[in-house]
């Protein structure tokens, strides 16, 4: 579900004019029907009650007082069945009582709106007519002005909402689509600012800055790097080669492990120099086929490189499962991977065995010495994922792992077991390539 907080601004505008729109359609109609409410007020009732009453005054004092007939109003005497002239026919028969056409259903044969009083006078009746009926008129055709004017008004916020969408939504859209179609890998890419809208003008224009100012801080690093990187191949090149001499030369046998911790030394600063300039590079969806790495292969060879460090210490390692394995990925990061975890169990194991092994396309690296701080190892690990460089003072292991498995999509575990000892588990198969029979 969308978090409410994330909305767009479009969205939020959109709503706040559906809903002033619905507000001012609700008002519109409340007025309307207010105001046809005026032809049933009681007001029309206590005017021919007032009129009828003044009438019957005059006529005590004065006989032949006139009907009251102005405007709107009429008044007819009517003694017994004698026709009426002007009077409306529908009201002869009616028997005294207050009459209206708005609600009245008794009868269905006036078109007139009206209200009337029908009061005894005398021998006879005395009718008091009001005729609304224009009144009535010009309240059903305001009625239609203000439906029409409630519907041109909804037609206009929609029209806002459609413009809105047309000059700010799409917009925006389309820069950040072009934005994200911008490949790092070619120079000189810029956003276009030919947008009609002065504000989008100003991002494009803001984007394109700091794009120019990233494309030559990348521009720099990579010479930088190409830079180390030749005089950092050089001095390693030189040492490999001098210890290749000195293997051939008749040291005597206390030299020789010496050597060969030079050498070692040397082939993991290679690597680890191979591994950064690898994991430098941006991946790309079409860089070509991958190298291909035999896990269970390669592991023997890693434990027994990795046999120097035990020492004198009572500690061995030891293969186990070598479930045969294939996946798509450089040998040299599968090197560092689990050469780091290889080390890490050495240094935290004083006796017992580690145990080195791979199936179902995780390799376990388990000791059973007293192991190290697995949450610890676990905090260390997060902060080498968020990290960009090196966390001082922790070294490249963790750094080059969490590189290494972002890079691969593999996943690393670290868990201490009830017994004894610590369990790294590296989770390699999302490049899995196939799995075939040991030869």
């Amino acid at each position: 579900m969308k978090n409410s907080n994330n909305r767009s601004l479009h969205w939020w505008i959109s709503v706040g004019l559906i809903a002033f729109g619905l507000l001012a359609a609700a008002a519109l109609a409340l007025q309307t029907y207010r105001s046809q409410a005026l032809i049933e007020h009681r007001i029309w009732r206590d005017l021919l009650e007032s009129i009828t009453q003044t009438y019957t005054e005059q006529r005590a004092l004065n006989p032949s007082a006139p009907l009251p007939n102005a405007g709107i109003l009429h008044a007819w005497l009517i003694h017994d069945d004698a026709p009426t002239p002007g009077m409306p026919e529908f009201l002869e028969p009616l028997p005294p009582g207050y009459y209206s056409s708005e609600g009245w259903t008794d009868l269905d044969d006036f078109d007139e709106t009206f209200h009337a009083l029908i009061t005894p006078l005398d021998a006879g009746r005395l009718v008091t007519y009001i005729d609304i009926d224009a009144l009535e008129t010009q309240q059903n055709w305001d009625a239609r002005i203000t439906a029409l004017w409630g519907v041109t008004f909804i037609a206009m916020i929609a029209a806002l909402i459609g413009w809105l969408h047309a000059n700010l939504v799409r917009p925006v859209r389309d820069l950040a689509f072009r934005m994200q179609a911008i490949d790092p890998a070619i120079k000189g890419q810029r956003l276009p600012t030919a947008y009609a809208q002065e504000e989008i003008q100003i991002i494009a224009r803001a984007s394109n800055a700091h794009l120019e100012r990233v494309e030559k801080f990348i521009e720099r690093e990579r010479s930088l790097l190409n830079q180390a990187s030749h005089e950092f191949r050089t001095p390693i090149a030189v040492i490999a080669g001098a210890v290749d001499v000195l293997r051939m030369q008749g040291l005597p046998a206390t030299a020789r492990p010496a050597l060969e911790r030079i050498r070692t030394t040397v082939e993991a600063l290679s690597e680890i120099m191979v591994a950064l300039l690898y994991l430098a590079r941006e991946t790309t969806p079409f860089a070509g086929p991958q190298e291909l790495t035999a896990v269970h292969i390669l592991l023997p060879k890693l434990v027994t490189d990795h046999e120097y460090l035990l020492a004198d210490k009572p500690v061995r390692l030891k293969v186990t499962d070598l479930e045969p394995t294939v996946i798509e990925a450089p040998e040299v990061m599968v090197r560092i991977a689990v050469g780091n975890l290889l080390r890490n169990a050495v240094e935290n194991t004083s006796e017992g065995c580690i145990e080195v092994s791979i199936r179902e396309g995780v390799i376990c690296i388990a000791d059973s010495g007293k192991g190290f701080d697995p949450v610890e190892a676990a905090r260390r690990y997060r902060d080498s994922l968020r990290a960009a460089m090196p966390i001082p003072g922790q070294g490249l292991g963790m750094f080059l792992i969490s590189r290494i498995c972002d890079r691969f999509g593999w996943h690393l575990s670290i868990e201490t077991p009830a017994s004894s000892g610590t369990r790294a588990r590296l989770n390699v198969s999302a490049s899995l390539l196939i799995e075939t029979d040991a030869r």
